[in-house]
């Protein structure tokens, strides 16, 4: 609809129209849809089977299809445990806690495809999973919350593909601009995440750039929702691999080096310790392990999502107005209820991929310094608070294990050179 593109991509990343009565995707065999946006001056060029010229896209998007998925926790964790009580966790010969994947409480998740009217026929309408809720049990299917924009139930959300490029971006530091400019998105492999921005000024470049497709900034239950399918029967099951490209090059993997502490191994990209999305180490960035997926939810920048704490407003660093974050633009930010602490886990939405993945452990990464890590790949686990009230998610190429599509911290909401954005298109086009 309206400009968007369905397409299949080559192993080799060639991207062709794709023909809509063939079996263009499979979910059942990982093959997850893609679509793209042309530049203007190539759009009505193409017809079904033609191969398209890269240089005439614009954006890559992946189809997220609505789903429930099965509550294995409820994520009522108030506080993190501290390494020195966890006897699993042993120290190197310098005495720090080793970094490795200690805990192993990642799982399959079980997720069921259904459309908005079936799901209601099957009888499974829990749909809310917020803090305070007792309606939902461990064991209940939940409608993830992603599907649900304001009153409209959606069957499903097209995500960018890769992190948010910068439109004619020739380094990582011209990359990094300050300012609202819907016409330098640009969503590729091999191109530089937008950086250095306010939250407000990606949210508005993001609601502004196809609002006939209900583009907007990505939540974090949004994200939750990827992170949560590309862990079930249908993604890659496991932790991707970071891309630890230092120049912040979007759809790169990580090549035969250890990630698997903090700091993580840096690559230039043209130093062997990493390959590009269309190479089969490349797949294993993809939330798939394989071309179709979703790219850079580990590394590269880490991510601003909407996902605001609720009554810890400071226009000087985010540039939001506090009733343009719960009135005007509020199906568009996920509002969370607030502490003075960052370990109150259980502040979470069900779905968003923070409280469901604990608990939650404190100890030493590789700095010497102590941080929280969830129980499922060590990452990065720090909720928001009154200090710091927006999501950040993912992690950097710097950070080794505590990157990953399970990672989350927090943010005052102004402007980093380590921090990018996400595009999502919700129009409900099945």
């Amino acid at each position: 609809k309206d400009g968007l593109i369905p397409v299949v991509i080559s192993s080799k990343g060639d991207t062709y129209y794709a023909n809509e009565y063939t079996r263009w995707y499979d979910y059942s065999q990982k093959r997850w849809a893609n679509a793209v946006i042309l530049v203007d001056s190539a759009k009505g060029n193409y017809n079904p089977g033609e191969k398209i010229d890269e240089n005439d896209i614009e954006s890559y998007f992946v189809w997220i299809p609505r789903y429930k998925y099965k509550v294995w926790d409820l994520g009522n964790y108030s506080s993190a445990i501290s390494g020195d009580s966890l006897a699993n966790i042993q120290e190197d010969s310098e005495g720090k806690y080793a970094l490795r994947k200690i805990i192993g409480n990642a799982r399959v998740i079980d997720v069921v495809f259904g459309d908005k009217d079936k799901v209601k026929v099957e009888g499974d309408t829990k749909k809310s999973g917020k803090s305070g809720d007792t309606s939902v049990n461990v064991g209940d299917y939940l409608i993830h919350p992603a599907f649900t924009l304001g009153t409209t139930e959606l069957n499903g959300i097209w995500v960018g593909k890769f992190e948010t490029g910068y439109k004619d971006a020739t380094s990582r530091e011209t990359a990094q601009q300050n300012k609202q400019d819907s016409t330098k998105i640009i969503i590729k492999p091999n191109v530089y995440s937008w950086r250095n921005n306010t939250v407000k000024n990606f949210f508005m470049s993001a609601y502004e750039y196809k609002s006939n497709l209900k583009s907007h900034m990505m939540k974090n239950t949004e994200w939750g929702a990827v992170a949560y399918l590309s862990h079930s029967s249908y993604g890659i099951g496991s932790e991707i691999n970071n891309n630890n490209n230092s120049d912040y090059k979007t759809g790169y993997s990580s090549y035969n080096v250890d990630q698997s502490t903090y700091p993580g191994t840096e690559s230039t990209g043209i130093d062997g310790k990493s390959t590009t999305w269309n190479t089969p180490n490349g797949y294993l960035a993809s939330t798939t392990g394989n071309i179709t997926g979703v790219y850079d939810m580990s590394g590269g920048a880490w991510e601003y999502v909407a996902a605001y704490g609720v009554g810890s407003h400071d226009k000087d660093s985010s540039g939001f107005e506090e009733n343009e974050i719960t009135t005007t633009y509020k199906d568009y930010i996920d509002q969370y209820s607030l502490s003075i602490t960052n370990t109150l886990y259980n502040n979470r939405i069900l779905g968003d991929a923070t409280g469901e993945l604990g608990p939650f452990y404190t100890f030493k990464d590789g700095d010497g310094n102590d941080r929280p890590h969830n129980s499922w790949y060590a990452d990065y686990s720090d909720f928001v608070d009154a200090s710091n009230p927006w999501f950040n998610r993912g992690g950097s190429w710097y950070d080794g294990v505590l990157a990953g599509q399970f990672g989350f911290t927090w943010g005052t909401g102004n402007v980093y050179d380590y921090i990018g954005f996400r595009v999502v298109l919700s129009i409900d086009n099945i």
